[in-house]
Formats: structure tokens, sequence, C-alpha cells
């Protein structure tokens, strides 16, 4: 079963090698500082402003689902599974078949609870 994981995280990763770096599209959205209280206080729009703070102060890859949760409170949306974490962030001009504006997913190992990827869906254009 570990290896079945492996192989579709590994796939995830080679996939997003077509794409922009999720910090580089996290840029496109603004530069506010990112604090708890002011993602919790903040409009989508106001949280998309503060993605890339939150990416360079709290490294993914060092956070849990639960670590996420902890951090941004209960999650907005949904992306694949319940165990994913995900929100609505930045302008509602933006519509996909998860609603108006992007979805920050955190995809996190199902054994472990460790974020391994962050996306945003769609991507972000820079």
């Amino acid at each position: 079963m570990r290896l079945i994981v492996m192989g579709v995280l590994l796939m995830f990763s080679l996939f997003a090698c077509g794409g922009k770096a999720v910090e580089d599209q996290a840029r496109a959205l603004g530069s506010r500082e990112f604090t708890a209280a002011g993602w919790a206080a903040g409009t989508q729009e106001q949280r998309g402003e503060m993605v890339a703070s939150l990416l360079v102060k709290h490294a993914p890859s060092s956070l849990t689902a639960k670590d996420v949760i902890h951090l941004l409170g209960a999650p907005t949306s949904y992306y694949l599974y319940d165990e994913y974490p995900a929100y609505v962030v930045g302008p509602k001009s933006i519509q996909s078949e998860y609603g108006r504006g992007y979805v920050l997913a955190f995809l996190t190992d199902k054994d472990t609870g460790k974020v391994v990827k962050v996306l945003f869906i769609p991507e972000v254009r820079t």
C-alpha cells in the first residue's frame, strides 16, 4: 500500500513540474503579511493575498493536516478527499468546478498526515 501511495505522489510531482511553482502563483495574488488572526478575520481576497507569506512562515513540508487546520481554521472548500484541508482564496472573479475563487489545497500523506504538496485549483496565472 505504501508503494502505491508513493507512486501516486510521484505522479503528482511529475505533473506539477509542468506548471508554475505554488510559491510563484501565491506571489501573484499579493503580498499581505500572514497572521493567524488576520487570516481568521480576512476576506477571501485578503486570504489570497496572505498565501505567499503563509508559505514562507510555515513551510508546508513541516506541517500535518491537523497543523494546517489549527493554523487556518476549518476548511472552507473540498479537494478530492476530506483529509486534504482546502480553502477558497483570492478573487471571486475566478470560477472553477469548486466555485468562485481559487482552492488552496494541502495534499497529505494518508499514513502520516504530513503535507506533501500544496496547490491552487485552478492554477494561478502569473
